[in-house]
């Protein structure tokens, strides 16, 4: 009988530790529905308890979401070791699942807590206790376990059979920062299991040395191991976490005593979501999602394979498991100005997004408000577009009527554009070095004499949909500063200095809020 191993993604906790990135609530919304609907994961961990009001809330969005369709028990919330704290937190929001952090290594239990395992085991015990009779389901996080097995086993011994004894589901072998072969996991893992036969075991990697898809395959094929955690495009602090879709097919391919319940159809449409919601391109080389992975250059591969159809045979260079049909990198669907709500709302789909009708509608709105203009837009335009709907502010107070910049080869750019600001019209314009430039200068130009916010530029990133044979749209990707934190916003339009534009046009939307003129 083939064991059944369950996926924990950890994309919207873990992964939104990749620097600089910090997910609105709708996008947590979207991306979690497709992974439990769409891609078949067993569980997914959303944020992290006590973070902020914004995070409460996205909770709630999501746990009315789940409990509608049957998934409120495979959500997950990190918590701490605070005796009622997290779990009020979390409980608050409708959540049934704590993933209660606990220290797997002697130095950590000593640096952060000042005491010994029995200590750290009293400490844990209080808040599960108090978990449990609130209702909810606990698993524990070892942070640094590995670096326990490393250098402090007999504390790791100690701790194992102490959580043994409380009522925990689950106990989850963290690899944090990445320092493991696959080896020693094969080796830690069994001595683990056979320190406490009780709990179910998951892996958790990390991939700083770029052993983390390895390392989790090690972890599986010891048969000690009831679930892995992975996230999608290895987003994650640091080097990031182990890579959802490479994990997924090495278990499917390698591991042929093991079962899995993943939709692999959508792995692609996973990874084109993250990397639209994130900011953080998949590169083309990457395996099984990367662009590239779907081509063959080189001459003689080509011929090869032509060859080899004509003979009613696989490719020869492309191995016939890793055809991309088989993970959803051959979608191809049209779109345009006489699209409607349906065919917006199945194309999005296929994709993984599931819209509500406001966000259809403003979907709808952009696609024909291209198609008007002559731009065909294909499903590789249809993410761009839907990240940008998804990435808006809740509340617009600056809005962007018209813009017009003038480039020259050997002068200073010129942009001028009518704006409106708290439902008053102003008309500005300056030079720059380039039209997006010129536009920014006359925004800071404008500001100044009011009482408006303008954040800092830190990274500008315009990228277009990749594998079309044109590009209808360009996503401008920009990060700011407004002098409490970093965040992205999103521009999409034809024009790279409109889509740039547009994203300006959100950024000061963030920031004035509630800043009155």
């Amino acid at each position: 009988m083939r064991r059944y191993v369950e996926v924990m993604d950890t994309s919207l906790r873990d992964g939104e530790q990749t620097p600089g990135k910090s997910y609105k609530p709708k996008q947590k919304l979207a991306v979690a529905q497709f992974l439990l609907d769409q891609l078949k994961v067993d569980r997914v961990e959303v944020a992290s308890a006590l973070v902020s009001e914004g995070e409460l809330a996205m909770l709630k969005q999501v746990m009315l979401w789940a409990s509608v369709n049957g998934f409120a028990n495979r959500i997950e919330v990190l918590g701490f070791t605070d005796g009622h704290k997290s779990v009020d937190w979390i409980k608050s929001g409708g959540g049934q699942v704590i993933n209660l952090l606990c220290k797997g290594s002697l130095r950590h239990c000593e640096d952060t807590f000042g005491t010994d395992v029995l200590g750290h085991l009293e400490r844990i015990g209080q808040t599960v206790e108090y978990a449990v009779a609130q209702g909810l389901t606990v698993n524990v996080y070892l942070e640094d376990w590995s670096q326990g097995m490393l250098n402090s086993p007999e504390y790791v011994r100690s701790l194992l059979s102490g959580l043994a004894k409380m009522p925990i589901k689950r106990a989850m072998l963290c690899d944090t920062l990445g320092v493991l072969s696959y080896w020693q996991v094969e080796e830690f893992v069994n001595q683990a299991a056979s320190w406490q036969p009780k709990l179910i075991l998951d892996f958790h990697g990390h991939d700083d040395y770029g052993l983390a898809t390895a390392n989790s395959l090690a972890a599986v094929r010891t048969g000690k191991v009831g679930g892995v955690h992975v996230s999608i495009n290895g987003l994650g602090e640091r080097c990031g976490n182990t890579c959802q879709d490479e994990t997924v097919v090495g278990i499917a391919d390698f591991l042929s005593n093991c079962q899995l319940g993943i939709d692999e159809s959508k792995l692609v449409a996973a990874s084109r979501m993250m990397a639209l919601v994130s900011g953080v391109r998949v590169p083309a080389n990457k395996s099984i999602s990367g662009t590239n992975s779907r081509v063959n250059t080189a001459g003689v591969h080509a011929h090869g394979d032509e060859r080899g159809r004509k003979k009613g045979k696989a490719e020869l260079y492309r191995h016939p498991k890793l055809d991309p049909g088989r993970f959803g990198g051959q979608l191809s669907h049209s779109l345009g100005k006489l699209a409607g709500k349906a065919s917006v709302r199945s194309n999005a789909q296929l994709l993984g997004f599931i819209l509500n009708d406001d966000e259809v509608t403003a979907v709808l709105t952009r696609v024909k408000d291209l198609g008007d203009e002559g731009k065909p837009v294909t499903v590789a335009d249809l993410p761009y577009i839907i990240a940008e709907v998804l990435n808006r502010p809740e509340c617009i107070v600056f809005e962007v009527l018209e813009a017009d910049s003038h480039s020259t080869l050997r002068g200073r750019a010129l942009t001028s554009a009518k704006i409106r600001f708290r439902g008053r019209e102003y008309e500005i314009s300056a030079h720059g070095d380039g039209g997006f430039d010129g536009f920014m200068n006359a925004l800071h130009r404008w500001a100044r004499r009011r009482s408006v916010v303008i954040p800092k530029l830190l990274d500008w990133d315009p990228v277009i949909p990749p594998g079309g044979q044109h590009s209808a749209l360009v996503q401008a990707n920009i990060k700011w500063h407004n002098g409490q934190g970093d965040f992205d916003t999103i521009g999409v339009h034809p024009d790279q200095t409109m889509a740039s534009i547009l994203a300006a046009e959100a950024a000061v939307n963030v920031c004035n809020q509630n800043h009155h003129s």
